[in-house]
């Protein structure tokens, strides 16, 4: 612990303590302002909000991704998710619906909305919604869960394969 000298030059060392303290603060200001200065140029060196975005961190690793599609090695890729939404939209009865295809387990599934009024069993109906052998889905696909939804419920599902 440092000792003041409260002496006859009392007044003077206390003079003398304030603009050192002063003189103290603007250094610890300055060299802050530095130091923030060299954090930020350290942050945006090594790419600070653009982290967030490299490719390396997109959808893709993400559980249920669409698979990555190269149209450089092949020029006419083929769309998973788009093909069987297309399918569906072009085969369903009127006053069914689909919501978009999703990734499960490998496979490929879709939650078919079955309405209320319609009469029958909704897991034999997904039999006649699954694609025919000769269909240009099962070039790429080896199978599609179909999900009925039916009265407020989920009826078991049937697995279509070629």
């Amino acid at each position: 612990m440092a000792r003041l000298d409260h002496g006859r030059n009392g007044r003077a060392d206390v003079a003398v303590a304030r603009s050192s303290c002063r003189a103290g603060r603007g250094a610890r200001a300055g060299g802050q302002r530095a130091l923030l200065l060299l954090e930020l140029v350290a942050f945006l060196v090594a790419g600070g909000g653009a982290m967030a975005q490299s490719p390396m961190q997109g959808l893709d690793s993400l559980p249920g991704a669409r698979p990555i599609m190269r149209p450089d090695t092949d020029p006419y890729p083929f769309d998973a998710y788009q093909s069987i939404k297309t399918y569906m939209r072009d085969n369903l009865p009127q006053g069914w619906w689909a919501p978009d295809p999703f990734l499960q387990d490998g496979v490929f599934s879709v939650k078919v909305f079955v309405p209320d009024s319609w009469n029958g069993n909704p897991s034999g109906a997904m039999l006649r919604l699954c694609p025919p052998p000769d269909s240009h889905l099962w070039r790429r696909l080896k199978a599609i869960d179909l999900y009925p939804f039916y009265r407020h419920a989920t009826w078991p599902y049937v697995t279509c394969r070629p």
